[in-house]
């Protein structure tokens, strides 16, 4: 019976049918503003994937007995790559929510040790122009900063620069990363250990056993774990949107419901022909589904595809000449997306279908 197509019901009711669907695409705002929310920690995630293999050690004590024999010993092992770190070097990124955010920085003590630092991650880079005192930074950090090759930077315009570095080099690199070269003297004994078969937490294990054979296990500090005290810190922003996400939803429910009562008001003489001329209250229901998931499933789809081609667009356009980015794709944002999509979708189902039920011919 062709009046029981859900794709015919469409076609018959185009203006009807686009309203609402518009009203349903208008949950992409939801997915948007997961983009936005998680894109500050999404900055951190090609460090954070650096320092799953990464664990950073530094002798504490005045004397550096005990650090000696530490780095001696996991040399003698064989199971991690030794790179003694110069003084701290290091300043911030801009996020896209304008506040400045994180420093993922290295300071080698040569060009050797970046190098081999590079080999470990795959790591596209320019060697030729290294120096001491060079700087090297990721491009969209670089673009982020408008730095340009040559350009310096010392300790009067940053708080953390303890010299005067030139910018010799761009990596190609997804994320904000920024290394400097310098192998001053009086440098507080630190390394970074690059695991070679191991990582993650078997790789903080090992070398936490290694501190633990130390009479003085304060004399050598041993760190790791940079991606649970980062994500922890943004936790908060995706508790408040979650918050927010839910009750968009439920004031987006609210419009649909009330803009699908009236339209489904006018039907209800059509519905209770069904019913008195026998058809199944199963496929009554069967109709009003699928007309709603029709409409929802296109909706879904032309918004999806409008937004991806905005992000491209915006994203070409006007962020990355700027050094920042919007991810296509977030795990929270899609969660949000998908219950603002069955809070909205779900309730009206099962009102429409028992409204519709109810209907009686008698009545007309």
């Amino acid at each position: 019976m062709k009046p029981f197509s859900a794709i015919y019901f469409v076609k018959e009711n185009k203006k009807r049918c686009l309203l609402l669907i518009l009203m349903i695409f208008l949950s992409f705002g939801v997915y948007l503003g997961g983009l936005y929310v998680t894109n500050p920690l999404d900055n951190w995630k090609t460090a954070i994937g650096y320092y799953d293999e990464i664990v950073s050690v530094s002798g504490i004590s005045s004397d550096d007995e005990d650090y000696q024999w530490f780095l001696q010993e996991l040399s003698d092992d064989g199971k991690v790559t030794i790179l003694e770190m110069g003084t701290y070097n290091g300043f911030q990124w801009q996020s896209i929510m304008g506040f400045d955010s994180g420093i993922c920085s290295f300071t080698f003590r040569s060009v050797e040790d970046f190098k081999t630092y590079c080999e470990h991650f795959g790591i596209e880079c320019d060697f030729d122009k290294l120096k001491e005192n060079s700087m090297i930074m990721s491009e969209k950090f670089a673009k982020n900063k408008g730095f340009s090759i040559g350009d310096k930077v010392d300790k009067n315009g940053y708080s953390m620069i303890y010299s005067e570095f030139t910018l010799d080099a761009v990596t190609k690199e997804d994320g904000y990363t920024l290394y400097f070269i310098t192998n001053e003297e009086d440098m507080i004994p630190s390394a970074t250990l690059l695991g070679k078969d191991i990582k993650g937490k078997e790789l903080y294990d090992y070398v936490y056993g290694i501190q633990n054979q130390l009479e003085e296990k304060q004399n050598v500090y041993v760190y790791s774990g940079l991606g649970a005290n980062i994500e922890s810190q943004f936790e908060i922003f995706n508790v408040i949107y979650l918050f927010i996400a839910i009750l968009i939803s439920i004031i987006l429910a609210i419009t649909i419901h009330a803009a699908f009562v009236g339209m489904y008001q006018r039907r209800e003489f059509e519905f209770s022909v069904y019913l008195a001329i026998g058809i199944s209250k199963k496929r009554i229901i069967g109709k009003i589904v699928k007309e709603l998931l029709l409409m929802d499933v296109i909706a879904l789809m032309v918004g999806a595809g409008i937004t991806l081609l905005g992000l491209y667009l915006f994203n070409h356009l006007v962020l990355y000449p700027d050094g920042k980015y919007l991810c296509y794709f977030d795990s929270l944002a899609f969660g949000a997306l998908l219950l603002c999509n069955v809070i909205s979708i779900l309730p009206l189902m099962v009102t429409r279908c028992r409204q519709m039920l109810k209907t009686d011919i008698c009545e007309y």
